[in-house]
């Protein structure tokens, strides 16, 4: 295995690290992203451990710094953040595509990474396949009921304590609905950036759909307010069952920035035979 640091763009102000195999490299590259704000190298080092893990299975793979994130500069250019994340992507693709005999690429994304994935999978060909955690979730009513049936069988006293302390607030909502907050969970989870309607994520999931690209979708334990059952994908999009057929796994033992080895090695293995799986 061999590592480079990588400087590229149309303004060379972005940075990455080429983690590539010492033997023939597999005909699909592996990106990997900032999750969030967090550098390159992922939370909790994740990102530095899965790309060498994946070397070591005859994967290139770039951890990528996106514009002004980590070690990139911020670009000149005047975009939303979420353009800019896609230019970012593709011209990592475009550099690899000038290194390496690559032509083919995966992204493997936590939270915003996720996002950005299915974005550049619809504006670009090459993507061919997409792994991703914690993407926008769309609660129904049986999330709220598994959602508390997890918790009784956790911690039944801790639980019922906290129900009883909720009851003023929630009494006090049925008069000032805006009075009562969002439960912590979702205030530290919920993406700074506005989620689409559930039409339109379906929409663009369907999209990804029709170009063939190879999706797997992980929910880690973190999201039990937005996604609490193995279910719940297909339950959401049973409307658009090639959407709803899309594999998905809800990993309740993890938590969304990886911060156990259990979790890490939960997350490189899944990773792992994805990447596996490609075609």
């Amino acid at each position: 295995m061999t590592e480079n640091i990588l400087t590229f763009g149309p303004e060379s102000h972005l940075t990455a690290t080429l983690t590539r195999p010492m033997g023939p490299s597999r005909a699909t590259a592996i990106l990997l992203l900032n999750a969030g704000v967090i550098h390159r190298m992922g939370p909790h080092r994740i990102n530095v451990k899965l790309a060498r893990h994946l070397a070591a299975n005859g994967h290139t793979v770039l951890r990528l710094d996106l514009s002004g994130q980590g070690d990139s500069a911020n670009s000149e250019a005047v975009l939303p953040y979420e353009e800019q994340a896609v230019i970012d992507i593709r011209s990592a693709m475009d550099h690899l595509e000038r290194l390496t005999s690559i032509r083919s690429f995966a992204l493997a994304g936590i939270c915003s990474a996720a996002h950005h994935g299915v974005s550049v999978a619809l504006a670009d060909d090459r993507l061919k396949a997409l792994w991703l955690m914690d993407t926008h979730a769309y609660p129904n009513a049986k999330t709220t009921l598994m959602r508390a049936r997890r918790q009784l069988q956790s911690n039944l006293p801790g639980t019922l304590l906290d129900w009883a302390r909720r009851i003023p607030g929630l009494l006090l909502k049925r008069v000032a609905p805006q009075a009562l907050s969002s439960p912590p969970e979702t205030q530290v989870l919920n993406n700074p950036y506005p989620s689409p309607s559930l039409d339109e994520f379906a929409t663009r999931m369907q999209a990804i759909v029709d170009k063939r690209v190879q999706v797997q979708l992980v929910y880690s334990g973190s999201f039990l307010w937005q996604f609490s059952y193995p279910g719940q994908w297909r339950d959401t999009f049973r409307d658009r069952p090639a959407v709803a057929a899309l594999p998905c796994e809800l990993m309740s033992d993890v938590d969304h920035t990886a911060a156990t080895l259990h979790a890490q090695k939960r997350l490189i293995g899944s990773v792992s035979h994805f990447a596996a799986q490609m075609s």
